[in-house]
């Protein structure tokens, strides 16, 4: 269901009252009085220990109030923001995407964390030909279809798995000296698409996976799991989980007598809910480092830092260190200036004509990258492995980067 709170039409006189220090030099236009160009954002709303959700529709709302300052789209058109909760269940996702299509002034639908969603909704956004961009899920179905053909519809502002589970993989071998690895996989098409590539990278790389386990979403108990990794010579485990999971497998590791810990290199679903919350002891004790591809800390570029005092404002929060998710908000923000500088090139806001136009985009200086150009007709990933890196979770929830 759509939720009717979360609709942003900014009008040029609500945001000649909010400007000032808030655009960092943008020049402010009129917004023309005409109809509003919507984009989408479904999200696992109601899941109270994500912050992925909030995080991405930051993102998104920051782009939206510097494109909407300089007269929005199409001659003067607003963006606004419709938002929809699918409970991170698939059906519910795929149902809420058909409704968001519905909508005549809808150009794009932004999808959040869960990728088994993403995955099951594009067969929808090919049949309506509405883009569907993923800006956290990392499965690679999302921008690869069955015989490498690329779904016209899929498009990715994010890590992909395929590049980012083997930077995982060698994290664990040059920072870890593990060359014996396990690993704990959700019965997912993102648990799926990690063991792919293990399963055909792990040889080149030089490490051997002795134990890869599945569990399901709301699984507790992981004992089993890690003592099969020590039976087998893990060096390192490889942890691909949201908070929760994650939150049961660092507790249990923490119990452990110290010499038996595993260290973990961790895929970046924890980082989208409260892990510092439901295990803050655990992080102090287990050896950690996740994969990223942004962070705020350090970073200089200037729609990096126009972001960053964004949503300091916006959230109250005292320094850019202390902004939860970031990589969420910023692939949120550039996936929605990529889509807004797309409806200008193309004209439209639907179909084919919007298609050709994000594949064939000029350059743009975004939050995260350079974007030169962020996607062709046979890439419709924006990212590369150029952007990893990673980080500790404090007790405190910040994420710090390591190097």
């Amino acid at each position: 269901m759509v939720r009717p709170l979360n609709v942003f039409r900014w009008t040029a006189q609500a945001l000649l009252s909010l400007l000032p220090g808030l655009l960092l030099g943008v020049q402010a236009q009129p917004v023309a009085n005409s109809a509003p160009v919507t984009i989408g954002l479904d999200e696992a709303f109601s899941i109270a220990t994500s912050t992925s959700p909030k995080a991405i529709e930051r993102g998104i709302r920051a782009a939206m109030e510097e494109i909407n300052a300089r007269g929005g789209v199409l001659g003067g058109r607003p963006l606004q923001l419709v938002t929809t909760d699918n409970q991170g269940v698939s059906a519910r996702g795929r149902d809420n995407f058909i409704e968001l299509a519905a909508r005549p002034d809808l150009a794009a639908v932004m999808g959040g964390k869960f990728s088994p969603i993403t995955v099951e909704t594009l067969p929808e956004a090919n049949r309506l030909q509405v883009p569907l961009f993923s800006v956290w899920g990392s499965a690679d179905p999302i921008t690869e279809g069955a015989g490498g053909q690329v779904p016209p519809y899929g498009f990715r502002v994010s890590l992909k798995d395929s590049w980012g589970v083997e930077a995982m993989m060698l994290r664990a071998r040059s920072h870890q000296q593990a060359t014996r690895l396990c690993a704990l996989l959700p019965n997912t098409a993102w648990g799926r698409s990690s063991d792919r590539v293990m399963g055909t990278r792990a040889q080149a790389l030089g490490v051997q996976m002795v134990s890869v386990r599945w569990y399901n979403w709301g699984d507790q108990n992981f004992g089993e799991h890690l003592d099969h990794c020590r039976r087998g010579g893990g060096q390192s485990l490889i942890l691909v989980a949201n908070e929760k999971e994650a939150a049961f497998v660092l507790t249990h590791l923490a119990q452990m007598p110290a010499a038996q810990r595993l260290p973990v290199i961790a895929h970046w679903g924890l980082t989208g809910g409260l892990l510092h919350e439901l295990a803050p002891d655990a992080l102090e004790k287990v050896d950690m480092q996740v994969i990223q591809t942004f962070t705020f800390v350090g970073n200089d570029r200037p729609a990096a830092r126009r972001l960053a005092a964004w949503i300091m404002r916006d959230g109250g929060f005292a320094s850019a260190r202390a902004i939860p998710s970031p990589v969420g908000s910023a692939h949120a923000y550039d996936a929605t200036h990529l889509l807004a500088l797309a409806i200008n090139r193309a004209g439209a806001i639907r179909g084919p004509a919007l298609k050709a136009a994000l594949e064939n985009l000029p350059a743009f200086e975004g939050a995260v990258r350079r974007y030169a150009p962020a996607f062709t007709p046979q890439r419709h990933d924006a990212l590369s492995p150029q952007e990893v890196l990673f980080v500790r979770v404090e007790r405190s929830g910040e994420l710090v980067p390591v190097r």
